[in-house]
């Protein structure tokens, strides 16, 4: 009989929490289940090893299009690509690739041909332009566009970032090469775009400041975690006023404190779901 009242009492306070919530909270059905993506590796290398600029490596899910490309140091001659130890079609440097699930490495195969000491060594410049993504997001050190001599070093770095993006890395030809926000990018011998790649960081509002003590006055009232309308109890009616912040984006209705209750710095349906528990668990 226990259980079954307190099973009872349960449909009750939910069906109040239903009829209170009514015109505000309209949720839509649960999404169907995604089905799993795998992502599998793929390599560019080259052979000999040191001769060339591979560009392409990462993992990608399958039927995802990237852009397969090499160039090659002084002394070396493209000659063809292979794929998984077979030769491959592609007779061009660079190429686009549909993925597969399985095994994708690729090599860049060069023949070494020394310059004649009697010819004359020529300095070899290519544009670095720089970009970032999403675009506007942040400025650069440097000019982008300008040229800069093949097989040197140079310093990039993103400068300016709009507060509310976080850098994620840098990428060339649909490959990331480093989380380093500064660092000193090898040019190669053609033109290249490096992309800074940034994230939106979530909207956290700011929680209020601690109330201030009147002179004289030794205490200051507080509520409990998940107090939202700060009655002095957690209730379902707490769990609706946090549904009724998440669905409007009104925030001066509550106390953002108290209505975070899983403190995890966002006001979502988490925190409704949490303020249930608690009211179960207390009952």
């Amino acid at each position: 009989m226990r259980r079954l009242s307190f099973i009872l009492c349960g449909l009750l306070l939910l069906c109040v929490g239903s009829m209170q919530a009514q015109g505000n909270f309209n949720p839509n059905p649960p999404a169907d289940p995604q089905t799993p993506v795998f992502y599998y590796p793929l390599t560019v290398t080259c052979d000999p090893s040191g001769g060339a600029y591979t560009s392409g490596n990462g993992s990608y899910a399958p039927g995802s299009n990237v852009t397969i490309s090499t160039s090659p140091k002084a002394g070396y001659t493209f000659n063809h690509w292979e794929l998984n130890g077979e030769p491959y079609e592609a007779t061009a440097t660079s190429f686009s690739y549909t993925t597969v699930a399985g095994k994708m490495n690729f090599v860049a195969v060069y023949t070494f041909v020394p310059n004649d000491p009697s010819e004359p060594v020529m300095d070899v410049k290519s544009r670095l332009y720089l970009a970032s993504e999403p675009e506007g997001v942040c400025t650069f050190n440097r000019t982008s566009g300008a040229w800069v001599e093949s097989e040197q070093y140079v310093n990039v770095n993103v400068t300016g970032v709009d507060q509310q993006y976080e850098f994620t890395g840098w990428w060339l030809n649909g490959t990331k090469l480093t989380d380093v926000q500064a660092f000193n990018h090898l040019m190669g011998y053609h033109d290249e775009t490096l992309v800074a790649h940034f994230r939106q960081l979530p909207f956290t509002p700011a929680l209020p400041a601690d109330p201030q003590m009147a002179e004289g006055q030794t205490d200051v009232q507080t509520h409990a975690k998940g107090d939202v309308n700060e009655d002095g109890s957690i209730d379902v009616a707490d769990a609706v006023a946090v549904i009724n912040v998440y669905l409007t984006g009104n925030y001066s209705t509550v106390n953002v404190g108290l209505a975070d209750a899983n403190n995890d710095g966002v006001i979502d349906i988490a925190d409704a779901v949490c303020i249930i528990n608690l009211y179960l668990t207390n009952q």
